[in-house]
């Protein structure tokens, strides 16, 4: 009896070490998993600021998937801040005009409006500047297309920006600027 009871502690003996190294084991790969997930979660957290860093307006900061350059001098905005910047400047050079008739200036401006403005000899230059530097803007925004793709990604996997600016309804929209850039205007 006394040799069944020797087996045993030997074999439980064994079979503890064996569970202590099988622990140790255990320990060491959770560690090594956790420290992964905080190289991750670092990971995650610098791509996440350089996403934000790069989506982000110039005038609002903002987040806009869809973002816009001003040639002139670099800056880039989210069409709702460039849109409202240069309604208003348009919308104020028709108010401070004497020549344009009041029917003209209780209008909506609207691609009609500006082609009627200019057509009738009301409005044959306009004066934009860029909303962060002040620079003159002859030329309509263009849409910064190649980084599109890449926060479509971006936000897929790591979640829609905390800033994030809406997009505006106007982006469907295929001639955008129609109504505050026209062909035929000068803008100075």
């Amino acid at each position: 009896m006394a040799t069944f009871f020797k087996k045993e502690v030997k074999k439980s003996h064994l079979e503890l070490t064996k569970l202590r190294i099988a622990k140790k084991r255990a320990e060491k790969a959770l560690y090594r998993a956790r420290a992964m997930q905080e190289d991750l979660k670092a990971t995650v957290e610098q791509i996440t600021a350089a996403r934000d860093a790069v989506a982000g307006c110039d005038v609002c900061k903002g987040c806009a998937s869809r973002q816009f350059i001003l040639v002139e001098c670099g800056h880039v905005s989210c069409y709702g801040c460039l849109r409202n910047w240069f309604d208003t400047s348009l919308r104020e050079q028709i108010d401070d005009s004497t020549i344009i008739p009041e029917y003209l200036r209780r209008r909506p401006v609207n691609a009609e409006t500006l082609r009627e403005l200019h057509d009738g000899g009301y409005l044959d230059v306009v004066l934009y500047d860029c909303p962060v530097c002040e620079e003159p803007v002859r030329m309509k925004p263009t849409e910064v297309n190649k980084l599109s793709a890449f926060f479509e990604v971006a936000n897929d996997v790591l979640g829609q920006p905390k800033n994030r600016v809406v997009n505006d309804p106007h982006l469907s929209d295929p001639v955008l600027w129609k109504d505050l850039f026209h062909d035929e205007i000068q803008y100075v």
